[in-house]
């Protein structure tokens, strides 16, 4: 494999337009909306509707706007901005999650505010169908827009070190996330927190809600520092503060090695990332160390020393290849 340069594509006034139109119609359409519908919206107006689509819960107009509004707004910012971010694949799906947040209030808004004044005080469930179709189109417009517009993954290929037929070659790295690490104990808390407000509800369901919650932040504590090791086994991924193995690759089914710049936003966000070319660990932008195996998949780590990675584990792929 050769080394590829990475270019973005020049982003042309189409493409400009896509990342910011789906934000700036919500939140045109939210505001006249707002403008159309105040001098007959009720003091408090329906939120809640039962199966049969009967409202069964009120709440002031208001403040729900006025949050929708703030966020549809960051919403659109983060559109602008993103123009101007090198990597545009985290740029996409930063705007994929903004946009989901705006499309799927701003829609809601609307609907409910058009429910309250014309549409008799009832709401049936199938607007649960354009209510999801909307969202999805929102924020799916632009993350295609912007990943069209990305450069190749720029992808490296490293000597393999210089050892002996009999030489034992091992390497190791330690990576971490300070982010995960503080996500994972405040959704512990709050699972804890949720538990004990829950449980004059019933304990059953206090129990339910906080320990799933539990459970979440629980397993993002385990992937908030992690040890890599490479050796005649192959490539393998350990929480260190558990010791549960998080991903294992023997050596045979290894067919090269190598490193690439790698971007939250090939892999659809930060964390244990799964997808059509194999499985990543993601804590950061920047170098990876990537096992290619045989039939096309990949396993990816994000390492700051991924080039010595990669010259360890060719050193011993060459091993095992006989002369």
């Amino acid at each position: 494999m050769t080394n590829r340069p990475a270019t973005n594509r020049t982003l042309r006034t189409t493409t400009r337009a896509a990342v910011v139109a789906p934000g700036l119609v919500v939140l045109l359409a939210l505001v006249i909306a707002a403008l159309v519908a105040a001098p007959s919206l009720p003091d408090r107006m329906a939120v809640h509707f039962g199966a049969d689509g009967t409202a069964d819960g009120w709440s002031s107009p208001w403040p729900v706007f006025w949050i929708t509004l703030a966020v549809t707004a960051a919403a659109v910012a983060l559109a602008f901005a993103a123009l101007r971010i090198p990597d545009r694949r985290t740029a996409a799906t930063l705007v994929l999650v903004a946009n989901l947040f705006a499309g799927s209030l701003g829609t809601a808004w609307i609907v409910l505010a058009a429910t309250n004044t014309v549409g008799g005080g009832t709401l049936s469930g199938w607007w649960t169908v354009p209510f999801l179709a909307v969202s999805a189109v929102i924020a799916a417009v632009p993350v295609v827009a912007l990943v069209r517009s990305a450069a190749p993954v720029p992808a490296h290929d490293v000597e393999p070190l210089r050892i002996g037929s009999d030489t034992r070659v091992a390497w190791r790295a330690h990576i971490g996330s300070r982010w995960f690490a503080a996500l994972g104990a405040v959704v512990v808390g709050l699972g804890i927190g949720t538990g004990i407000a829950m449980a004059p509800a019933g304990v059953g369901t206090a129990v339910g809600f906080g320990a799933a919650m539990v459970v979440a932040g629980l397993a993002v504590l385990v992937l908030a520092r992690v040890e890599l090791t490479v050796d005649r086994r192959g490539m393998r991924l350990t929480s260190t503060w558990t010791r549960i193995p998080l991903m294992r690759v023997p050596l045979e089914r290894i067919e090269s090695c190598g490193w690439e710049d790698v971007s939250p936003g090939q892999w659809g966000g930060w964390g244990y990332r799964f997808s059509g070319r194999g499985v990543a660990y993601v804590v950061r932008s920047g170098p990876g160390l990537v096992a290619r195996l045989r039939g096309g998949q990949a396993r990816t780590v994000t390492v700051p020393d991924a080039a010595g990675g990669a010259a360890a584990l060719g050193a011993l792929l060459a091993q095992r290849t006989p002369a």
